[in-house]
């Protein structure tokens, strides 16, 4: 990762006006977001709260680094983690776009990063209900846990941006089947609607033609909703494909209600 002051698109916006929630971003700390550079932050002074460094498009620490990164490695689940360590809030900030941490990992196809903010969310709600436990001297319930820290993850992986769209919408527009696999995992009942231009992630998968993707989507999950751009269905996606003599994806595969 290379080192720069502000992008493009936060530069267009000026600085933000700084209150006690948002001081702005220095040039330093842009830097070594974009470059993975810890140190840098586990030297902040106080009382500098990381959640209090946004750019003018209110993107984190997080939300650039994951926009900088080119390749996964140990070192950058290494940065998400401590990140998340030192200010555990970043996990579900959003940026002027309403896009959080997870929707850029998925973007990208940052399956491990994916899986890091994923297991962070379920340590998040294990903290929590442990206190709570603590408080009310109950008995410990494995089952009830299990369940609690399953919605917390499902309320991350159901945020939506500006645009309507998931984490999900991401991770298939862009082919990324890894994270798609790793999304579906955690939320496989989750009905993901439509986002503004009018299409569910199987309908964008379909219009594609990404194979692997449909196919997973289609075998593991067991909410589907299939709404297509215009009225469209799913159904009518493949129609499409076949139509163009590029399709790949027989027709019988979807058992589909239109």
């Amino acid at each position: 990762m290379s080192s720069f002051v502000l992008s493009e698109a936060d530069q267009a916006f000026g600085e933000p006006s700084q209150t006690k929630d948002n001081i702005g971003m220095e040039p330093v700390y842009y830097n070594a977001a974009a470059e993975g550079k810890i140190e840098v932050f586990e030297d902040i002074p106080k009382p500098l709260k990381l959640n209090q460094l946004l750019t003018s498009n209110r993107n984190t620490v997080l939300h650039i680094y994951l926009t900088s990164l080119i390749k996964e490695s140990e070192s950058s689940t290494a940065f998400v983690k401590e990140i998340l360590r030192m200010c555990s809030p970043l996990l579900r900030k959003a940026n002027v776009k309403g896009e959080t941490p997870l929707h850029i990992a998925a973007r990208y196809g940052h399956a491990a990063i994916v899986e890091v903010l994923i297991e962070h969310a379920k340590g998040r709600q294990q903290d929590f209900q442990s206190a709570a436990k603590v408080a009310i001297e109950s008995a410990p319930q494995p089952d009830l846990e299990s369940g609690v820290n399953n919605k917390a993850v499902k309320e991350m992986l159901k945020m939506k941006n500006k645009e309507n769209e998931t984490a999900m919408h991401e991770a298939v527009r862009n082919n990324h089947l890894e994270v798609v696999k790793l999304l579906v995992k955690n939320g496989k009942d989750i009905s993901y609607s439509a986002n503004d231009a009018g299409e569910t992630p199987l309908y964008m998968a379909v219009e594609r033609n990404y194979r692997q993707v449909v196919f997973h989507i289609l075998e593991n999950c067991t909410s589907l909703t299939h709404d297509g751009a215009l009225g469209g269905t799913t159904l009518h996606a493949a129609v499409i494909w076949n139509d163009d003599g590029n399709a790949l994806m027989p027709i019988y595969f979807f058992n589909i209600p239109v």
